[in-house]
């Protein structure tokens, strides 16, 4: 059998079988969309003539999205308010067939929106409304009582989705969340932009950007050699069992303690728009381990899969068909 055929297996017959919980910061990405024809009187701005408006998941939301478009079953645990938007997306979710039984409400925090106001595929500024304050222990006590129960359920694999919005902003919280999934040996997965990495022990991989890395061990990535030392302090910090590394145009790489990096190139596609790739990436290797790939197959899997969110615009999902059609495209080019 070859790798893709390898592959495309696993995605038709061991993905659907799969449950996966989502931990995270969700989120609500708003597009305004128009046209801009002359620059206003007012101010040197331009002017945009509304045309439409479209809600998309986004955050741990659009993570959650990822997997159940790839066939897995998901519940998806966070914060949302009972404002129009957090209704929104409890229902959008709800119509995706996620389960929305851990989102909570607090008062006073509304539901992260991201605006976006653009023309031809172009933004021209972005809004956000959010509270990124850490979430009140009661709520903390919420979302552990409900993975209590979630584990003795039986989980295939837990995502910690970190957006810094205020779900992982205490350590010790962290620390609790992880301990549990090592405790009922859940794979578990954390795509984080802290730099409180010592919480991450045990994790079975982290996956942050190049910058989230730059940030988290303090060090510039300025060529191959800065970022086998930056990789290598974090693996060290942090003590996770992995660490994948998106880098945009050049690909995924991914260390392992004791071995050398290994690069995954990225697949060679028209780039529109990168938003949501990395909850892609998460997702698929997430999904592809918990299915029995190794880490390093998940990898490239997941490369495969980060080519066709960014070959479209906005915040958007891959599904089993695209995936398994992309794969095969590959292979025969």
């Amino acid at each position: 059998m070859t790798l893709s055929e390898k592959y495309i297996e696993k995605i038709q017959t061991e993905f659907s079988k799969k449950c996966v919980l989502v931990i995270g910061d969700l989120m609500v990405d708003e597009y305004i969309i128009g046209k801009v024809a002359r620059i206003s009187p007012e101010a040197p701005v331009p002017v945009l003539n509304f045309k439409e408006k479209r809600l998309e998941a986004g955050g741990a939301s659009n993570v959650a999205r990822n997997i159940r478009m790839l066939g897995a079953s998901v519940s998806v645990v966070g914060m949302a308010s009972t404002d129009a938007q957090g209704k929104w997306l409890r229902g959008y979710l709800l119509n995706s067939e996620i389960n929305v039984d851990g989102i909570y409400a607090e008062s006073g925090r509304p539901t992260t929106v991201k605006t976006r106001y653009a023309t031809k595929g172009q933004q021209l500024i972005r809004v956000d409304n959010e509270d990124s304050s850490c979430i009140k222990k009661e709520s903390q006590k919420k979302i552990l009582d409900y993975l209590k129960k979630s584990l003795l359920s039986g989980y295939d694999a837990i995502i910690l989705s970190d957006y810094k919005k205020g779900i992982f902003n205490d350590v010790n919280f962290v620390n609790e969340i992880v301990t549990l999934c090592n405790e009922h040996r859940v794979i578990v997965g954390i795509d984080s932009k802290s730099r409180d990495i010592q919480a991450f022990k045990n994790v079975d991989f982290v996956k942050p950007n190049n910058l989230e890395l730059e940030e988290a061990v303090g060090i510039k990535i300025e060529d191959e050699k800065s970022l086998d030392i930056a990789g290598s302090i974090y693996l060290e910090k942090s003590q996770a069992k992995s660490l994948v590394v998106t880098r945009g145009a050049d690909g995924i790489s991914v260390f392992i303690p004791g071995r050398e990096r290994k690069d995954f190139a990225s697949r060679a596609v028209q780039v529109f728009d990168v938003t949501g790739a990395g909850d892609t990436v998460i997702s698929t290797i997430a999904l592809g381990m918990a299915s029995g790939l190794s880490l390093y197959e998940s990898a490239q899997l997941a490369n495969f899969a980060a080519s066709i969110v960014i070959s479209k615009v906005g915040t958007t999902a891959v599904t089993q068909k695209e995936l398994i059609k992309r794969i095969l495209n590959e292979e025969a080019g």
